[in-house]
Formats: C-alpha cells, sequence, structure tokens
C-alpha cells in the first residue's frame, strides 16, 4: 500500500464518470471536508488484510502530529505502478475507513471513479508526506530487502485526451523545451536546447535584476552533510521528502533539498556589525525533494529543481522596509513578464489551535506578522490572510494564480524566518557593540524556474515574449540558390546576439514556414531570388498575416535589437 498525506485547509472533490464497470454506486454528487487529512491510496499487488493495521496506524501517527480529528481516504492508483485488484483495493479501504472511524471522523471519497478534486494544502513541514506500507511495518528505503522481484518500470505516458491545447505538458513536447524519459525517471526533466535556451534566458535576466538591486551571487554544493540539517532543525520535517542519505566516509551526506543552510554558512563568512547588513544572497540553486513517481507532474511537480533563491538578513528595524522592496521587486519583475492575474496570500501563525507547531518567541512572531502586514498595505497590495498556514519558522506571504484547468497554484513565495538563524547561531554586533540575532527573509521571485517555465508556456500558450523565445527568428531559403545568402544574415544578427536558425532543408516554402509558425517563432525572413537580388528580405511577423517585402535586413535587425531591449510583450 502506497499512501500521500496531505494536511489541508479543505478537500472538494465531485465525481464524474465511472472509471470501471462495476464502480460504487453514489447518490451525492459533490463533497467537501474542512481542515482534514488527506490520504491518497494506492493498493499494491500482494497486498492483503495484513497491511490494514499497519497503514491505519500510520495515517493515525500522521493525524495526532497535524493534529486533525478529520481524515479523507482517496482511492488513488496512480502512485502505484502495480495496483492491486480493484475489488480487493475497496475491501482495504473500507477496512481502514472503518479502523480509523474508531478515532476520528473518517470520510471515503468514491472508489472506481474518475474524478476532480480541489485541495488546500496547509503548507507547513508535515503537510506533504509520503509512505509506503509492507505487512511487516512502514518500509523505509534504507530497509528494504537487498533482494526483491522487480517490478515493471512505470512508463511515462502523456494522456492528452482531458488536456486543454495550452497544457505546458503538451507546448512542451510540441516546441521543443523539455523531454521526460522513462530512462532517467519520471520528475526528472531534461531541458532540450530550446529549454535550456529559456531557462538560461530567464536565469541571467534575474541575475541582472537582482544584481542591480543590490544582491550578492553566491553558488553551494549539491550535496551536505546530516549535520547541518539536523542542526538547522530541517531534518526531523523534511526527512521524508528527502533522498536517502550517501555515505561518506562513515559520515552521512544528502542532496540538498533547499539552499538556506549554505546560505546561513556563508553569512557567517561576511557579516560582524549591523553595518554589514541589510545582506542580499542570491543564487540559482539545483535542489532535490524525493516526490512518489505517481505525483510527479511535468515541471509543476519535479524532483530536482532550480529556484530563483534569495535570503536577506536584516535587522528587525529593517525588516518592514526590507519586505516593501521585495514586494516591488515582484511587481517589476512580473511587469516585465505581463503577469497580470495574481494576488498575495499571507500565512500567519495560529497559538492557541496548534501551539507546538510554531516554535520561537510569540513576541518576534507578532512583531514579524505586522511588519508584513504593514508593508504590504503600505505598498498597496491585496492580500487575503490565513491563519494557521504560517511555515515553522515564521509567518509568509505565497503568490498564487490559475494554471490552465483553473486551478490554484503557487508561483512563488517569500517567508520571514525568526527560528533557524538563532538555531544557527547567527550574529551581528549592533550599535551598543551587543550581539544580536539577524532576522532572514527567504524570497524566490519566480519560484522555480522549472514551474514558473510550465506557468509562462500556459499563459502565453506557447507565444513567448521576443525577448524570451528560444529562436526569435526563423530564416526560411527558397531554393538552395538562396542558402549562402541564409547564412550569411544568420550570421549577422547573431553576432548582434541575436537568436536566429536558418532553415535550408530540402522542403517547400509553404512547408517550412509552416514549420515555423508552429513552433511559434516571433518573426519568419523568407529569401528568394529576388531579394537575394535585391539585398532584402521578405518579413512574416506572429499572429499577423500581412508579409512586408522589400525590408532591409539592417534595419530589421535594428528593429529586433529595440524590441529585444525593451523586452516588449
Amino acid at each position: 500500500m502506497k499512501i500521500l498525506l496531505v494536511h489541508s485547509d479543505f478537500i472538494e472533490y465531485e465525481p464524474r464518470k465511472k472509471a470501471i464497470a462495476n464502480a460504487e454506486e453514489i447518490e451525492k454528487r459533490h463533497f467537501r471536508v474542512d481542515d482534514c487529512l488527506v490520504v491518497f491510496c494506492s493498493s499494491e499487488e500482494g497486498d492483503t488484510d495484513n497491511v490494514v493495521g499497519n497503514t491505519a496506524g500510520e495515517i493515525r501517527n500522521v493525524a495526532k502530529q497535524v493534529e486533525t480529528k478529520r481524515i479523507v481516504i482517496y482511492p488513488f492508483v496512480h502512485l502505484t505502478a502495480s495496483p492491486s485488484k480493484p475489488q480487493i483495493a475497496l475491501h482495504l479501504l473500507k477496512e481502514i475507513e472503518k479502523e480509523l472511524s474508531k478515532d476520528y471522523e473518517t470520510f471515503r471519497a468514491p472508489f472506481g471513479w474518475y474524478k476532480s478534486f480541489t485541495l488546500k494544502c496547509k503548507g507547513h513541514p508535515l503537510s506533504e508526506l509520503s509512505r509506503e506500507i509492507r505487512e511487516s511495518g512502514v518500509v523505509k528505503e534504507a530497509e528494504k530487502p537487498k533482494e526483491q522481484k522487480k517490478q515493471p518500470a512505470s512508463k511515462i505516458i502523456l494522456d492528452r485526451r482531458d488536456l486543454q491545447p495550452s497544457d505546458h505538458r503538451i507546448l512542451g513536447e510540441q516546441l521543443g523545451i523539455f523531454h521526460l524519459s522513462d530512462d532517467i525517471g519520471p520528475g526528472l526533466p531534461l531541458w532540450l536546447p530550446k529549454g535550456e535556451t529559456l531557462r538560461n534566458v530567464l536565469v541571467q535576466y534575474m541575475r541582472q535584476v537582482e544584481e542591480q538591486h543590490g544582491y550578492k551571487y553566491v553558488s553551494t554544493p549539491h550535496i551536505t552533510r546530516g549535520s547541518m540539517y539536523e542542526k538547522t532543525g530541517h531534518l526531523p520535517y523534511y526527512k521524508d521528502t528527502m533522498y536517502a542519505p550517501v555515505a561518506i566516509e562513515e559520515e552521512e551526506y544528502y542532496l540538498k533539498p533547499m539552499n538556506c543552510p549554505h546560505h546561513h554558512v556563508i553569512y557567517s563568512k561576511l557579516v560582524e556589525s549591523y553595518r554589514d547588513l541589510p545582506l542580499r544572497l542570491a543564487e540559482a540553486g539545483m535542489t532535490y525533494r524525493n516526490e512518489l513517481s505517481g505525483v510527479t507532474y511535468g515541471l509543476i511537480r519535479v524532483r530536482c529543481f532550480t529556484q530563483n533563491d534569495s535570503h536577506i538578513y536584516v535587522t528587525p528595524g529593517q525588516l518592514k522596509d526590507e519586505f516593501i522592496k521585495v514586494l516591488r521587486l515582484f511587481k517589476d519583475v512580473y511587469d516585465v513578464m505581463g503577469i497580470k492575474d495574481y494576488w498575495f496570500r499571507l500565512s500567519l501563525p495560529d497559538f492557541k489551535a496548534n501551539p507546538d507547531k510554531f516554535t520561537g518567541d510569540p513576541k518576534d512572531w507578532n512583531h514579524a506578522s505586522e511588519e508584513i502586514r504593514s508593508a504590504m498595505k503600505e505598498f498597496g497590495v491585496s492580500f487575503a490572510e490565513g491563519t494557521g498556514e504560517a511555515a515553522f519558522y515564521g509567518p509568509k506571504i505565497d503568490v498564487q494564480i490559475k494554471n490552465a484547468h483553473d486551478k490554484e497554484e503557487t508561483i512563488a513565495t517569500s517567508q520571514v524566518d525568526i527560528v533557524v538563524p538563532k538555531r544557527m547561531g547567527l550574529s551581528y554586533v549592533d550599535t551598543d557593540g551587543n550581539k544580536k540575532t539577524p532576522i532572514v527573509i527567504h524570497r524566490a521571485i519566480l519560484g522555480s524556474y522549472e514551474r514558473f517555465i510550465a506557468y509562462l508556456l500556459e499563459q502565453t500558450e506557447g507565444r513567448l515574449p521576443l525577448w524570451l523565445a528560444p529562436v526569435q527568428v526563423a530564416v526560411v531559403s527558397v531554393t538552395d540558390r538562396n542558402i549562402a545568402a541564409g547564412e550569411r544574415l544568420v550570421a549577422e544578427m547573431r553576432k548582434k546576439g541575436i537568436r536566429a536558425e536558418l532553415d535550408a532543408r530540402n522542403h517547400t516554402l509553404q512547408y517550412k514556414i509552416r514549420e515555423a509558425e508552429l513552433q511559434k517563432v516571433p518573426y519568419i525572413l523568407v529569401i528568394g531570388d529576388k531579394e537575394q537580388e535585391k539585398g532584402t528580405v521578405a518579413v512574416r511577423k506572429r499572429d499577423i498575416k500581412e508579409v512586408k517585402f522589400d525590408v532591409q535586413p539592417n534595419e530589421f535587425i535594428d528593429q529586433v535589437l529595440d524590441e529585444i531591449e525593451k523586452k516588449s510583450k
């Protein structure tokens, strides 16, 4: 039995269509459960009644830790490549439901149906956990027997039947942005040349903008001693989503799931007094999360991703002004990207309902919460508040959008950390010569580049603005006689920094133009005998039917460079 446990503010689900002939009969068509632990369950081949007790026990254990009174059992076959027979799976889920009903208000989603669902995850360290249950108990990766029967590898198959044409998974494949390979594994995207170009343009743009705003870029290793994550307090909270440790010289090392501990060590190297603050460290840092293959999702939910990460170290008196600067940077960058339909959510602690979740001094929490609220009001952004949704180390804001399926997604976040700096012993000397602990703002304007690119593809339907387009200009030769002229023009544009490609294949002109249009290239230049003789080009602009003839190449190049410089939408 494989389970994914999500501590949620709510889940809403609606059976739409029978997935199997003997699906459960239902009367009610819409369900909503508030403040609950949602347990997605996949019964595996070979499961018997012996897994019921262990599964119910593990669910009880997590429910107790997150202090919930409601549990939703949600059949979800996609967590496993080897599902059990439907009648066995239904029987086991009913038994688990019966066992949990003794102590909790328990709900079970209908079995055998295609269901639409929406849930809001609480976002604390224990809010997303995965478990594999066997008859012998909960099995961790390191405890698995060395000799075991290999299951056939799950195939990465994109089912297009229910997907919108603007879904980033379809566009990513169609436009040659990324590829998910069975040989590499689920949740491990391969960036194809066009995708890596797009990703690199975003990375370089953010570096340029952040350095203009006083950020200092750093680089950190991909593996780290486990003792570091014990020191910061991350290991107890995140171990279930971290990869198994690697033994190096009898010490445990982990692939890093976050960049903040490394930046804290750099802070200790750079800062002595209040005069060194604020310190803004930034990194395009690769991180790793051990997601179940059944829940990986295009570029949205992956096992390795690069964060547009930053940690800003401030005194308490600098917190509000620095947070306003972060909000301004959000606005400036999103204006350039053409992002409009987004909103903020302010997540605050709830010490009365869940005092054990939020560590640290409540006075520090109140100060941080009031400063963030005040900064958002002063900057003039609208936001909703969510009590009890803060991270374990401080209040935060999330940037919310709607994806191609009209579902709410978080694309970026900014968090205030008032706990870990003390654990790490971070300090500075204040104006009176006393040692003080800084406050840290964790900030990711674009979130992860993977998720942000998925959002960009869906919002633009693949029609990326000129400055972001992997291929900005496609040059099409009419005959072989025109190839040399096309090559010279492409070389000239590349010298000027324009991403241009020549299509000199032995196809018809109409075919090559159609191919460039399907790739959503912003500009198509055609060179035939007439154009070569006159030293001109014919220009086609994306989504505009009119063709401009007799255009001088130098004039066109200047126009394109101007558009790129202005980052025209």
